[in-house]
């Protein structure tokens, strides 16, 4: 059964004449109501943010009217929809069922035949919603409603305040949940459907997010930079999932081609599993928090490992594949040459023999790491002029504590961080309490009234290079990731 929350003051009780009863939840899109038509049939009601302006509104009228024309089975039906008043709201049908992260919370992963089937359901609604010419853009457990007569996809990532006709402001979607190519800044694609895909199947089979949870940072780092250990996906299930989270979207197959795989699939003894490393028993669900495994002691991926994935990338059940192929209805219009390059470099698909989140250590190669900055000065000093830190100078010995806010990139929280250094120690401590993340900052270089550190051993932050400018009694914080997906900056002040 659905949980219906009480409504609170400030909504509705009342529109376009549908009585108002209950609290669904609520997202970033708005608020989504259950309520009953005048004959009594219970329908759920997404009233959305307002303050859109006409060109999203046109955009939203537009893509409700395609919606329409989705296959009802594997979706929540749109029966109505108001997109010119002041509260713009979407009418659609009632699924009576829990989320599939609602479910997995309270009972622990999916097992056997019912994991099978939320796969091949799901499958299904992203081939038949893709077939209508729909990107969903937020695919995840909490869109996936697990009805009486099955899986059904609901809460599309339709237009919004601030998107173009052609491009997103940002990515739409759950940062669990985005793919590679929309974190590095592209629209999202069929493609990243898919790969949001196998990232709930693995949450699914596992209970917990592929990619970890906790500082969103940390969550799009890893996406970006490793593969998730898909041990908790049965063998039958795990070669797919694998090429679905291809870091190079040209790499994952279609929609079409995913549900052909999915129902062509031998049961039973006929069914081989050769290119798929055994599994142990089922895991017992763990809902504790992500924690990085050891470095990989293997050899560094080469370039070109997506040729060597379990079924030969796209290939697999290729004789299934090639059969469906001129029926396939989404492109996978991003390739490898379209991303930035750093993306572009890295590996197209995940280790043969994923046993832990390893590292994508692929021909990817860091941007140069950004020096300290001359006083007053917001660059970065080549590091040929700066001096080789022989030890923390006495001007920066002590506890420093403060707060630092995103400037640059997709991010938005802001943290409190402390900083303890010691005068002639080559390193010192860092930590961000509201995150559990603690790690160590290790001298690199030191230049006049600046010093850069290693920001190094945050399993669940990310590391990268932080610049400590002497600021008056204070002291100037800038931190960066390799990635380039973010810097923070703020002002540290010593405990006295």
């Amino acid at each position: 059964m659905t949980m219906v929350a009480p409504l609170e003051p400030d909504d509705p009780r009342t529109l376009g004449g549908f009585r108002i009863s209950g609290r669904l939840g609520e997202g970033g899109q708005g608020v989504v109501y259950l309520a009953y038509a005048p004959d009594g049939a219970p329908v759920a009601v997404k009233v959305l943010k307002t303050g859109l302006d006409p060109v999203v509104r046109a955009r939203l009228a537009r893509e409700l009217d395609v919606l329409r024309g989705v296959a009802p089975f594997c979706t929540a039906r749109v029966i109505t929809a108001m997109v010119d008043g002041r509260e713009p709201y979407v009418v659609s049908e009632f699924v009576d069922g829990p989320s599939l992260q609602q479910r997995v919370t309270a009972s622990g992963p999916l097992r056997g035949g019912e994991l099978e089937r939320l796969a091949v359901g799901t499958a299904t609604a992203l081939a038949a919603i893709h077939g209508a010419g729909i990107v969903h853009r937020d695919f995840k457990p909490g869109n996936v409603l697990l009805g009486p007569d099955g899986p059904r996809v609901v809460d599309f990532g339709i237009a919004r305040q601030g998107e173009s006709e052609t491009m997103t402001a940002g990515p739409v979607g759950t940062p669990a949940y985005l793919a590679p190519e929309q974190i590095a800044g592209h629209p999202a694609t069929p493609a990243s459907d898919v790969f949001a895909w196998g990232a709930t199947i693995v949450f699914a089979a596992s209970g917990r997010a592929a990619f970890g949870a906790g500082n969103v940072a940390a969550v799009l780092h890893r996406i970006m930079t490793t593969f998730p250990d898909l041990t908790p996906v049965p063998p039958p299930l795990r070669a797919l999932v694998e090429r679905c989270l291809a870091k190079d979207p040209a790499a994952r197959p279609a929609a079409r081609d995913l549900l052909l795989e999915l129902v062509g699939t031998a049961p039973g003894p006929v069914r081989t599993d050769a290119d798929v490393p055994p599994t142990g028993p089922a895991q017992p669900y763990d809902p504790s928090p992500w924690t990085a495994p050891p470095p990989s002691a293997g050899p560094a991926v080469k370039s070109g490992a997506a040729d060597t994935v379990p079924g030969g990338g796209r290939g697999g059940s290729r004789t299934r594949v090639l059969a469906g192929a001129g029926a396939a209805v989404a492109a996978l219009g991003i390739t490898a040459a379209l991303l930035v390059p750093r993306l572009a470099a890295m590996s197209g698909g995940p280790s043969p023999t994923p046993q832990a989140a390893t590292p994508a250590r692929s021909t990817y190669a860091a941007e140069p790491t950004p020096t300290a900055p001359e006083p007053g000065d917001t660059g970065g000093t080549d590091r040929a002029t700066a001096s080789a830190p022989a030890g923390i100078p006495q001007a920066f010995e002590g506890k420093w504590r403060g707060h630092i806010a995103p400037t640059a990139g997709l991010l938005t929280s802001e943290y409190d961080i402390e900083i303890e250094l010691k005068r002639g120690k080559p390193s010192g401590r860092w930590k961000e309490p509201a995150n559990s993340c603690d790690g160590t900052l290790r001298l690199t270089a030191a230049s006049g009234s600046a010093l850069t550190f290693r920001l190094e051993d945050v399993p669940q932050c990310v590391p990268g290079d932080v610049v400590l400018t002497r600021k008056g009694d204070g002291l100037a914080y800038r931190h960066t990731d390799d990635l380039g997906l973010f810097a923070y900056e703020g002002t540290l002040t010593k405990d006295s």
